[in-house]
């Protein structure tokens, strides 16, 4: 017995030292088989990516046929189970609403400056957000989810990323994201904003 111990301690220690991520504390809302795939499949991307950058909250809900949405607690549903990259990116998307939720003082100024910028842009979904507000807020939270994925998958892989959800929602958010980067990443360095 106390032969194993020693190995097992080494075990521990080795995985322990391996581990990317931080650990995740992920609740399943109706313990069914989906969100019981969508959590292996969030524990599988917390392996593979090093996601202690873009992980603000470990608390966090999986919930079938739910909007995925960032507060109170973090919350996934079930899309994108066959597609890692986009389940990835919406990981990383409802983190960057925590990145922004530090800048609390500045929102006003930041969706001020968006206007001046990006003026006339439609504010219902699918093409826009939920409202003026919502709408303009989620342009510098797509901008992080870009870098982001951008870091974890590649280029080619991230910007797929964001034609795919072009088409899918958010559309304008996305278009003028991907046509405005440079403005874009230039208004988020004014504010201090990133990962």
């Amino acid at each position: 017995m106390t032969k194993k111990l020693p190995a097992v301690a080494m075990f521990v220690f080795a995985t322990m030292v391996e581990a990317k991520s931080p650990k995740l504390n992920l609740h399943l809302v109706h313990n069914n088989p989906l969100e019981m795939r969508k959590e292996m499949q969030i524990e599988r991307l917390a392996e593979k990516y090093d996601l202690t950058k873009y992980t603000l909250t470990t608390e966090i809900a999986i919930e079938q046929g739910g909007m995925a949405h960032s507060k109170p607690v973090l919350t996934l549903n079930g899309r994108f189970m066959d597609d890692d990259d986009l389940a990835l990116s919406q990981y990383v998307h409802e983190q960057g609403h925590w990145v922004l939720g530090k800048h609390q003082q500045q929102v006003r100024a930041l969706f001020d400056d968006l206007k001046r910028a990006f003026p006339g842009l439609p504010t219902t979904y699918p093409q826009g957000g939920f409202g003026e507000q919502d709408t303009y807020l989620h342009l510098p939270d797509l901008m992080l989810e870009w870098q982001a994925m951008e870091d974890l998958v590649g280029e080619k892989r991230a910007l797929a990323v964001m034609k795919f959800k072009e088409g899918d929602h958010y559309t304008e958010l996305y278009k003028t994201v991907i046509e405005n980067r440079e403005e874009m990443e230039q208004i988020l360095k004014r504010y201090g904003i990133g990962w």
